[in-house]
């Protein structure tokens, strides 16, 4: 079944973000051919063509963070809740689908900002230059610093669905209120990073020494030890969800 949902929650979210990707690489194509030649380029046209990738950047960044706001806020505690909860369906399949297509679409933005990078390469000329660099890059990384790279991807992975569950929780206790329930969830999400602001500096005071004597073994336990906190966060903030949505569930 979760993977149903996760067949309906994908292209719910890309209806509205893939429009807006292709409008984000369109403005880098523009931004590409106003950076070009130096005998062809016009400066105005490159501030013009700059402030509009921005916008489109920003519009996008902004709309991906939105929409995963909505798409469990409306789908799952507002009107379409009623239809939701007529579906044999658990409370931790619905909140697990939208985090795991909240994850896929915010590394899909990352994706997409990486290739307008590469369009704005292409249009302006500096394609063999952008790809020049490559080689000096990988050639600089030795054998345990591909570890290292591997576990910040992992953690990077991780700590965008810690975050958005943490969304989901703040939301969700939010709801709980008859009124005001925006202004409650703000409330809410703001006691989760005060939440976590306090766990975290209490897990660095542990090892106050670890940064400044850093080498590769104390990435390692960097790592585990960024691992095993942000996966107890999100457990919490997954049964705060499914204990609120099955036992005390406010659709307003």
């Amino acid at each position: 079944m979760l993977g149903k949902l996760l067949k309906y929650e994908i292209p719910a979210l890309g209806r509205k973000l893939v429009p807006l990707y292709i409008g984000w690489a369109v403005t880098a194509a523009l931004l590409g051919l106003a950076v070009g030649p130096a005998s062809s380029k016009s400066d105005f046209m490159v501030v013009i063509s700059a402030m509009l990738y921005s916008a489109v950047a920003a519009a996008v960044l902004v709309m991906a963070v939105v929409m995963i706001i909505q798409r469990y806020s409306k789908s799952l505690l507002g009107d379409e809740a009623y239809f939701y909860q007529v579906l044999p369906v658990t409370a931790s399949e619905h909140i697990v689908s939208k985090a795991v297509a909240a994850l896929i679409w915010v590394l899909l933005s990352g994706a997409a900002m990486l290739l307008t990078g590469l369009l704005i390469a292409i249009f302006s000329g500096s394609l063999k230059e952008f790809f020049g660099i490559l080689p000096d890059i990988f050639r600089g990384i030795k054998g345990s610093e591909w570890l290292i790279i591997l576990e910040f991807l992992i953690l990077f992975a991780l700590s965008i669905t810690k975050s958005v569950m943490a969304i989901y929780a703040a939301i969700t206790i939010g709801h709980q209120a008859q009124k005001h329930t925006t202004l409650a969830s703000i409330g809410a999400y703001i006691a989760v990073l005060w939440f976590e602001a306090i766990v975290g500096r209490a897990c660095a005071g542990l090892y106050p020494d670890l940064i400044m004597t850093f080498d590769i073994y104390d990435f390692h336990k960097i790592f585990f030890g960024a691992l095993i906190i942000t996966l107890a966060f999100m457990a919490i903030y997954f049964f705060i969800c499914k204990y609120l949505m099955e036992k005390r569930l406010n659709l307003n």
